[in-house]
């Protein structure tokens, strides 16, 4: 049996050195030393008919590193997305802009909170809310300033990946490790991450016309997950990578005592609570990606191309099926193409797109209109790097999607500024 969720509850970067080129220290001594990065962007953005001002994916970020015994480092990294511009906006058009569905209305929300220990030896261990090890692969196209990043599985479910693992993990412990060969480097990356968040479900007349069945509150939920990541940078021209990564969470969707309301009145009854279920099932994606270049807007060519498969880390817009649950299966792929040029690297072509397409039969025959979902969109942007911490950019989207998708997704013409701290 498949649930048909009517609305899903859902609770809800990788640590940079403090010696990154755009962090700023607030104090240092022979003991600590304490950091902030960052950055504030904003766009016009002009889609489904209407131009407004708009957050783009600005956040603050407070690092402490503390030197420890036998050339072990530890710290701390805390990170909050901002919402200046508008706090209240409903419209997400990026994927990295992604909260946790709590959040999306607060004006400052937590992305990353997450203590980290490394060694040259030993590699880094890290425990809190931060990059899943699935990230190590997808974050190679994820480099649009506007959008993008819809597509890898990263930001599963319409959230920012916390509770999959596959964005920026929840309750997640992560062990990374490097080795440096002749011709490039090799890094693993193992993940566990271990909560639970509460699904609220409900399946109209699973026991017969006007009825309705409602998981009570503890019952279904996401539970435990797993990640690994393996990626290869060879020393090939300006750089040859390739990954791979895999993640899973069980989702349980189980209980003995569910109730049962009869909807034939203005009010929901209910008419019994003992119905017994169980459509537990995996939540599963896995990745590949390749790029060629040094980095995104670094001088010169660079691109980099992500394929994805999934199960149940899809959600259909609500209302779009019937019988069936909104998760469904899904693959998709992503490209981010750049071409850097100018005596400070400042002009940069960029462009490439977003491809999800459902590919679960039973989904797909429960559709209301269309025979399957399909994102489709493809970017052309241009950015100027004024100096090392000022960006202007203008992208635009071109939207390809069915009529499954069109009511969250259409093309869009944005201008925007990016400022780091």
């Amino acid at each position: 049996m498949k649930i048909n969720i009517r609305k899903t509850l859902l609770a809800a970067s990788i640590a940079a050195a403090a010696s990154n080129a755009n962090a700023v220290p607030i104090y240092q001594s022979n003991q600590v030393t304490l950091y902030m990065e960052g950055y504030f962007t904003a766009h016009m953005v002009n889609t489904f008919g209407d131009t407004q001002m708009q957050d783009g994916a600005s956040r603050v970020r407070i690092g402490l590193n503390v030197p420890a015994y036998d050339l072990w480092d530890t710290g701390f990294n805390l990170e909050w997305g901002v919402r200046a511009i508008n706090s209240a906006q409903n419209l997400v058009i990026q994927g990295d802009q992604q909260a946790a569905p709590g959040d999306r209305r607060n004006s400052l929300y937590l992305r990353q909170g997450h203590l980290f220990a490394k060694h040259p030896k030993w590699g880094e261990f890290s425990a809190g809310k931060q990059w899943g090890v699935y990230y190590e692969v997808t974050y190679i196209t994820d480099w649009y300033n506007v959008s993008g990043g819809l597509a890898s599985g990263t930001y599963g479910l319409n959230t920012d990946g916390g509770v999959t693992g596959t964005g920026r993990a929840d309750s997640a412990l992560a062990w990374r490790k490097t080795w440096k060969l002749d011709a490039g480097e090799f890094k693993i990356g193992l993940q566990y991450a271990a909560h639970v968040a509460d699904l609220e479900i409900g399946v109209d007349d699973i026991v017969g016309p006007d009825t309705l069945l409602v998981c009570p509150p503890g019952d279904c939920e996401y539970g435990i997950s797993h990640g690994i990541a393996a990626v290869y940078r060879a020393d090939i021209g300006d750089g040859l990578f390739f990954g791979a990564a895999y993640n899973r969470v069980k989702l349980d969707i189980a209980s003995q005592d569910g109730l049962i309301f009869d909807t034939s009145g203005l009010e929901p009854v209910l008419v019994q609570d003992d119905f017994a279920f169980n459509a537990s099932s995996n939540d599963w994606t896995t990745a590949i990606g390749m790029y060629y270049g040094k980095e995104a807007y670094a001088k010169g060519f660079y691109g980099a191309v992500v394929l994805q498969r999934s199960q149940n880390n899809q959600l259909a817009p609500i209302g779009s099926v019937q019988g069936v649950t909104n998760f469904f299966d899904a693959r998709g792929s992503e490209s981010f193409l750049s071409y850097t040029w100018g005596s400070d690297n400042c002009y940069t072509f960029y462009g490439g797109h977003n491809y999800l397409e459902s590919d679960d039969p039973e989904f797909d025959a429960a559709l209301i209109q269309g025979d399957k979902y399909r994102l489709e969109q493809y970017f052309l942007g241009f950015q100027y790097r004024w100096n090392e911490r000022v960006r202007i950019y203008f992208e635009n989207g071109f939207d390809g999607s069915n009529v499954v998708a069109a009511p969250e997704y259409d093309s869009f013409n944005a201008i925007g500024i990016r400022i780091d701290i």
